[in-house]
């Protein structure tokens, strides 16, 4: 086979390119969402209201920065920018890395907001809904990491 017979067999079907480009937009909304997250979380910062904003900017800015990570990573798998279209195996490899490693942070992150909202949860009746909204956000953050990220169908993948 040619060259290009062999670029046209592996290239991504329409629907492909539409399920990418969809997954792009979700992460691109849950990116939005999740640095409102975090601006409500620094707007409530005061003296003992830590331990309510605490988590919310962890949260807000570590969903952010992750979603706006893989929302990247797919949209150049998408586009098929050099060395990372879907008929190159190395570039969905490193795709599939980055994607990994946002999510992995954005675990990190989970864990890190949980640990500051029991630290920062002030004494009283208000600790334990401090301490429950934080163990909230940091699961939210935690089911998207898991469930967040795309990759395209390789061929193998769809027969």
């Amino acid at each position: 086979m040619t060259r290009p017979e062999l670029r046209a067999e592996n290239a991504m079907t329409d629907p492909e390119r539409r399920r990418l480009r969809r997954s792009v937009v979700q992460h691109g909304i849950a990116a939005v969402v999740f640095t409102m997250l975090a601006l409500s979380g620094a707007t409530t910062a005061g003296p003992g209201l830590y331990g309510m904003a605490v988590p919310f900017m962890v949260t807000g800015v570590a969903g952010a920065g992750g979603a706006a990570v893989i929302a990247v990573s797919v949209w150049r798998l998408q586009r098929g920018e050099a060395g990372t279209g879907p008929q190159d195996a190395s570039g969905v490899r490193g795709a599939v890395a980055t994607q990994r490693t946002a999510r992995l942070a954005m675990v990190a992150a989970a864990v890190v907001a949980l640990i500051a909202g029991v630290m920062l949860a002030p004494q009283g009746m208000d600790r334990g809904f401090a301490i429950s909204v934080a163990a909230g956000l940091a699961v939210a953050l935690a089911l998207f990491a898991l469930f967040a990220g795309d990759r395209p169908r390789t061929a193998e993948q769809r027969g």
